[in-house]
């Protein structure tokens, strides 16, 4: 099983920051956030599909679920 990568770990969750940040000053709309994150989670099953590819012991399918999890609860 392949370690994690610590580098894409720390990216991944810059960019869910990132997202967070825009919402939260109204850059972009909560529901664009989610439809952004929602377009990634189709396209990694589709590839985790495809090629059975995980991070760690975690899908991307299933990192990309807990992101928008996060934004699931936003007011």
């Amino acid at each position: 099983m392949p370690k994690p990568n610590p580098h894409g770990q720390v990216a991944l969750l810059l960019c869910e920051s990132l997202l967070h940040v825009l919402v939260e000053q109204r850059v972009i709309s909560r529901e664009a956030a989610l439809s952004a994150v929602e377009s990634v989670h189709e396209l990694t099953k589709e590839s985790a599909e495809a090629t059975a590819g995980e991070i760690g012991s975690v899908s991307p399918a299933a990192l990309i679920e807990r992101i928008a999890a996060t934004f699931a609860v936003k007011d």
